[in-house]
């Protein structure tokens, strides 16, 4: 099934005769694409219908664990992906006030072939008057999937409001020509006599994710099969259930023998769970024996534990099975080296040039991939769902890129990945590893260095050319400037005339052009200073070309080979450069001299033959701009991508795709998913995650409670899909681990060696409320609600301002480097607590120390030395509202290293019956219990802040 996107970056700058074109045809399926598409739904809302929260309520039902069919999965889906699109669309209306607005210079009908015969109507291109540079209010930077509203009326001069979009006219952004200049797809044509009338407009969202997710569960034409696969639980999973059930009722028949039974019964299970999870038509063989050792090699180098191996291992038989289809799962808690085994088991299939398909859901989850494995590029794809997730993955890919040797210390093999994102929101042009990968800087560098008029076959020839014939070049470029003296000559002499014949006349003259100006442009050099400059021209602009070709090419085109060339014809360029820099202003530099004799024997037995041996094509045909995007997606061999992008990656792009592996998979709405599990020939999917951990952010409460945030992973293991434990931690000092060990995870996770060393227990402050665990109490703190609802609790502030403080003061003193992280669930806490701290700690601090506040969803993948922890609610009813999420919980008492500080109130707390509770109840236990007015500087914090509460109440 075509999409508008499709079609529209396809034709809309489609200048050429089209008279094959079957514009019928486009127009029916244009037609269909505007009835069915999910801005053509958005377009159907009036402002009514948006601020309408029950608008689709009837229609929304809880997703359910299993499903009986790919057309009842996908559909069940669509009203909460409409509904979360209108509560978005309702969010940015409630809050216009603080949305960018932009004034409209004009609004212009498209008028180009395509959409003149397919007699479309409701596309323009609008172009926005220059920002006053005075205007210090959010600029409208202009993006596609934008979605902005129209008005009459002038936005910029008073602040929006929901009145001034009456009647609502929306737009789709699908083209950007520039910052002022954009397409738009309207929700209605508009008149040409009402054109001028839009004078502003306003920024609501961006809709470019929630349409590749509708596009998705509409693709007529996806490839289900693997889909059909996670619908239900496998058969044989249902029929070990309903055996064990069947013999549990007869042992309540036969007490005697249901001892034996239940033991007949386990091992029936484990027989069944072994088909399930092995085929038993492909042998027992992890790999192929040609690869065997190269893997293990691989493995063994990683320095995995056993569970980590474990996990690459049945991947790896997995993907060898060509009898079945399957999904895995991988449980990573906290800590455990999840991104480590992913990096490791991507390295293995990039070895065995297995072509797979790699997505995360935040920009952190893909970089922490991508960044060990760029050198190691061999047949894979790896996608995200945000961008800057992949930019994170790649960056930290490419630290194992350089090697040791020349050869290995080049960019050779990134040509084989390509990172495709938006370069603002992945930060491309402050890292140059993710330049030499982004897809859009690889287009631009290969058009350059394959263009006919000046890309490397012409430089190419030129070095060669002018190396052969260095003295005709010579006598050519005297010729040059002999014949240009002449003119100058020939134009003096003119104007001479010319002014003599004005003073004749009593006209006045201009002065003359100074003589040395003159002689500056007609300047002949000496032989030596001519080849030195023109050898250094050439060679420059050469040796660049150089190492973008290793760089951007894919090894398919360039060989080892080739580039141990190149390296050689760069020396040999340089040796060179550095007789011309010594001999070329000598004497005897001349032809027949002896050291210009020195010069053509070491160009002839040195230069021109490396350079004579560089390819000038590699193989690749003259190509445009759409067919170098093309070359770089058909040939890569690892593609980065947003989760949403995977449905894209169309067969024509990418080719058939073997794996794919899903990182942070529970972090990912289970529709999310669908997009990249409709890839093209895919047979096996790895899902990595921990569903004891944050899911998806879900806007509207009703979606929430139907499951529309609930991932794939997490519905999995509730069907009863086996997953795979990581079960050793690196992360948390014991002390810290323990709590989250016992509550989430059933004790199953173990303490790494290096954890449960002596070095790593460390006392950055004095006194044992300082310990490695320790709940604070402040019991004389007050709640208040900000504005948005959202609760701070400035005595806390205050106490967690003093207890930064210190630490800065021992990381200064010290000399000792430290990374201290804030975290509380409450946005209101967060900004007061940043509020409180300004930039102070960022200015000063230098490489020592770092400071990260963030609510537990910021904090979500991230770690520091010492993290502090605020609660924030204070009151005698116990009420903590969704601090009470223990996936909440889970996260912030899971990021610190080596110092955990829990700040609350412990009768709200203890009052909650939550998991806060628990760990109340676990801190008096093992004495890390303690009060913050037992230390002096706390207590003082505590009661100026008191003070200035009290005083601000007056």
């Amino acid at each position: 099934k075509l999409s508008l996107l499709v079609i529209f970056k396809t034709y809309l700058s489609f200048v050429s005769p089209v008279d094959l074109m079957d514009y019928k045809e486009i127009r029916r399926i244009l037609a269909k694409e505007e009835q069915t598409s999910l801005f053509a739904s958005v377009c159907s809302w009036s402002i009514k219908d948006i601020l309408n929260e029950d608008l689709y309520k009837d229609k929304m039902k809880t997703i359910p664990d299993r499903f009986s069919s790919v057309d009842e999965y996908f559909q069940c889906f669509v009203p909460h992906l409409l509904e979360e699109t209108r509560t978005e669309l309702f969010s940015s209306l409630k809050s216009l006030s603080k949305a960018p607005v932009f004034q409209i210079d004009s609004v212009e009908t498209r008028t180009n072939e395509f959409f003149r015969r397919t007699s479309i109507k409701m596309f323009h291109d609008i172009t926005l008057t220059n920002y006053d540079a005075d205007d210090k209010s959010e600029k409208y930077e202009p993006r596609c999937g934008d979605v902005i509203a129209l008005s009459p009326l002038s936005l910029t001069e008073e602040r929006p409001r929901i009145d001034d979009l009456n009647p609502l006219l929306l737009g789709y952004v699908f083209s950007v020509s520039g910052g002022l200049e954009f397409s738009v797809h309207f929700s209605r044509p508009i008149p040409k006599n009402e054109k001028h009338l839009f004078r502003s407009g306003v920024f609501l969202m961006t809709l470019i994710t929630n349409t590749r997710i509708w596009n998705a569960l509409h693709n007529e034409a996806a490839d289900s099969t693997l889909i059909q696969s996670i619908l239900q639980e496998d058969a044989s999973v249902r029929n070990i259930t309903t055996l064990i059930y069947f013999m549990l009722q007869w042992s309540d028949l036969w007490d005697y023998l249901s001892c034996k039974l239940l033991n007949i019964a386990f091992l029936v299970g484990l027989l069944v769970f072994q088909v399930t999870e092995e085929c038993f038509s492909c042998g027992h063989e992890d790999v192929d024996g040609s690869d065997s050792d190269s893997v293990l090699d691989i493995i063994r180098l990683a320095k995995l534990n056993s569970s980590q191996e474990a996990a690459i291992l049945g991947c790896l038989k997995t993907r060898n099975c060509n009898h079945k289809k399957s999904v895995k799962l991988i449980w990573g808690p906290p800590g455990t080296g999840k991104t480590k085994t992913v990096a490791t088991l991507l390295s293995v299939l990039l070895k065995l040039k297995c072509k797979t398909v790699v997505c995360a859901p935040t920009n952190t989850a893909v970089v922490e991939v991508a960044s060990r494995l760029l050198a190691l590029s061999k047949e894979t794809i790896v996608c995200a769902p945000t961008n800057p997730a992949i930019a994170e993955v790649v960056s930290r890919f490419s630290s194992l890129f350089y090697g040791t040797s020349t050869l290995e210390r080049t960019t050779y093999g990134m040509g084989n990945i390509v990172l495709s994102g938006n370069r603002e929101r992945m930060g491309i042009m402050k890292n140059k590893a993710l330049r030499n990968v982004f897809f859009i800087e690889r287009v631009t560098v290969l058009g350059k260095l394959f263009s006919s008029s000046c890309g490397w076959k012409k430089r190419l020839e030129s070095i060669i050319d002018f190396l052969e014939n260095t003295e005709a070049k010579y006598e050519q470029h005297v010729h040059e400037l002999e014949e240009l003296e002449r003119v100058i000559e020939e134009e003096k002499k003119n104007k001479k005339e010319e002014d003599e014949k004005k003073k004749e006349d009593g006209e006045k003259v201009t002065e003359e052009v100074e003589e040395t100006t003159m002689q500056e442009v007609v300047n002949i050099p000496t032989f030596g200073e001519f080849v030195k400059k023109k050898f250094n021209d050439l060679t420059q602009e050469l040796e660049f070309d150089m190492v973008k070709l290793c760089t951007h090419l894919p090894k398919s085109f360039i060989s080892s080979k080739d580039v141990k060339n190149m390296i050689e014809t760069r020396q040999a360029l340089h040796r060179v450069r550095c007789f011309l820099l010594e001999n070329s202003s000598r004497d005897d530099f001349k032809k027949g001299g002896f050291r210009y004799n020195c010069f053509n024997r070491l160009i002839s037995v040195d230069a021109l033959g490396a350079l004579c041996l560089l390819p000038k094509c590699f193989g690749i045909p003259s190509l445009g701009d759409d067919d170098i995007r093309k070359f770089c997606l058909d040939n890569a061999d690892i593609i980065f991508c947003t989760a949403s992008c995977a449905a894209n990656m169309n067969p024509t792009r990418v080719g058939s795709v073997d794996l794919l592996v899903i990182d942070e998979a529970a972090q990912l709405k289970e529709c999310e998913s669908i997009a990249a599990l409709q890839l093209p020939g895919l047979r096996n999917a790895l899902l990595i995650g921990d569903e004891y951990q944050l899911p998806a952010t879900v806007h509207n409460d009703e979606c929430e409670k139907a499951k529309f945030g609930r991932s794939l992973f997490e519905r999995l293991v509730l069907i009863g899909h086996n997953k795979h434990l990581l079960n050793v931690q690196y992360r948390m000092h014991p002390s810290i681990s323990s709590f989250p060990n016992k509550e989430f995870y059933d004790g199953r996770i173990t303490d790494a060696a290096i954890v449960q060393e002596r070095v790593y227990e460390k006392r950055f402050l004095q006194g044992n409320m300082f310990g490695s665990f320790s709940f604070i109490n402040v019991g004389r703190g007050r709640e208040e609600f900000c504005e948005g609802h959202s609760p701070k609790n400035m005595v806390e502030v205050a106490v967690i301002s003093e207890i930064i403080s210190n630490l800065f003061k021992v990381s200064s003193e010290r000399r000792q480097k430290m990374s201290v992280g804030v975290i509380s669930p409450y946005k209101g806490q967060v900004r007061a607590i940043q509020d409180r701290l300004g930039d102070k700690y960022g200015s000063l601090s230098g490489e020592l120390f770092s400071l990260n506040v963030q609510s537990v969803d910021g904090f979500q993948g991230g770690e520091e030395d010492v993290i502090i922890i605020s609660t924030v609610r204070s009151n005698v009813n116990g009420n903590v509202g969704f601090l009470n999420n223990r996936q909440r919980a889970n996260v912030a008492l899971t990021r610190a290293k080596h110092c955990l500080w829990v700040i609350g109130n412990e009768t709200t707390l203890a009052l909650s019956g939550s998991i806060w509770s628990e760990l109340i109840s676990e801190s008096r236990t093992r004495e890390c219990f303690y009060v913050a007015v037992e230390d002096k500087n706390l207590r003082d914090a505590m009661n100026d802040a008191l003070v200035d509460d009290v005083s601000s109440s007056f």
